[in-house]
């Protein structure tokens, strides 16, 4: 595959990705392609689509499928309350592995433990260049970004020596910019290291690093049998009118699937003459309210105009 192109499937056997995963067997050979158990080299993918179109499911599953053949895996998620704290995002990514921040070069550890807002114990040194440099690194308002970057590849390097390592990163449209820039300087440094990063992200996010230069499987609306298929898997699969309805309105979204199907179960029953948009759920609320925040101010102004007016006006609001 070419930077920047889409990504295409793989030919890797099928597995079982879990009940949720409909229609999406040319994403799932792709991501199965990426954590193969026998890679030897560095990969950089970035996961790209709507909200709710399925890609922290893809990498739920990558991250399963690597655990599964006893592989280590590192996983960060993104968080809006975050964003402003710098390596926030690095250190909820290294949390699990800060013992073996020990083996660092001296320098090197003392950054990153700066970086992490770890204080280093100078008394523990083992020698007086060890101190100098520990109270160097550590009494810092800044830690060295070149030194951060060095020490975190090396600490990714030495993990990846036993096995092949996975780093996943969802939602890395909030991941605060200091931690960014350090796994953008992991994806330029790491060639030839077992390393897979899997950067997950939302369509049309600035992601300052990963904007070009890497391959990218964007995740689209499923089909329309594949959105058909997601409907009658439902514990309460709609029917008729309802169904067709929640076919239009959620236009081939999994989560608008999911969760309208989930809404209208306990809708008045079908025939009823009830007008108006479909309920919905908090969580699909939620999620789609936090993805307004990223729209022009204009589009939002124009979507807040449209859930004043009444359903019946809102064809005419929409012009």
């Amino acid at each position: 595959m070419k930077n920047g192109e889409r990504a295409r499937a793989g030919h890797d056997s099928p597995a079982d990705p879990g009940p949720a995963v409909v229609g999406r067997e040319a994403e799932i050979a792709e991501i199965r392609s990426r954590v193969a158990a026998d890679r030897s080299h560095s990969s950089v993918l970035v996961v790209e689509g709507d909200p709710g179109v399925g890609k922290s499911v893809l990498l739920d599953l990558a991250v399963r499928l690597t655990r599964d053949t006893g592989q280590r895996v590192l996983k960060a998620v993104g968080s809006e309350s975050e964003t402003p704290l710098a390596f926030a995002g690095l250190h909820q990514l290294l949390r699990p592995v800060l013992r073996s921040l020990d083996g660092l070069p001296a320098r090197q550890r003392s950054a990153l433990r700066t970086a992490l807002g770890l204080a280093e114990d100078a008394g523990d040194a083992g020698d007086a260049e060890h101190t100098d440099h520990a109270d160097h690194a550590d009494h810092a308002s800044t830690p060295d970004a070149l030194l951060v970057g060095l020490a975190v590849l090396t600490l990714l390097s030495d993990l990846s020596e036993p096995a092949p390592l996975l780093v996943v990163v969802d939602d890395a449209q909030w991941i605060d910019r200091a931690s960014l820039d350090v796994l953008s300087f992991l994806a330029r440094r790491m060639a030839g290291e077992p390393v897979t990063l899997l950067m997950g992200v939302r369509a049309a996010a600035v992601l300052p690093g990963f904007d070009k230069g890497y391959e990218r499987l964007e995740i689209g609306p499923l089909s329309g049998d594949a959105a058909n298929r997601l409907l009658d898997e439902q514990p309460k699969r709609p029917t008729g009118r309802t169904r067709a309805r929640i076919l239009r309105e959620a236009a081939g979204n999994p989560l608008a699937l999911v969760e309208l199907a989930r809404a209208a179960a306990d809708r008045e029953p079908e025939g009823s003459g009830v007008e108006g948009p479909l309920p919905v759920t908090d969580r699909l609320e939620g999620i789609f309210a936090r993805h307004l925040r990223l729209l022009p101010e204009a589009t939002r102004r124009a979507l807040l105009l449209l859930a004043a007016a009444d359903a019946a006006d809102a064809p005419a609001a929409a012009r």
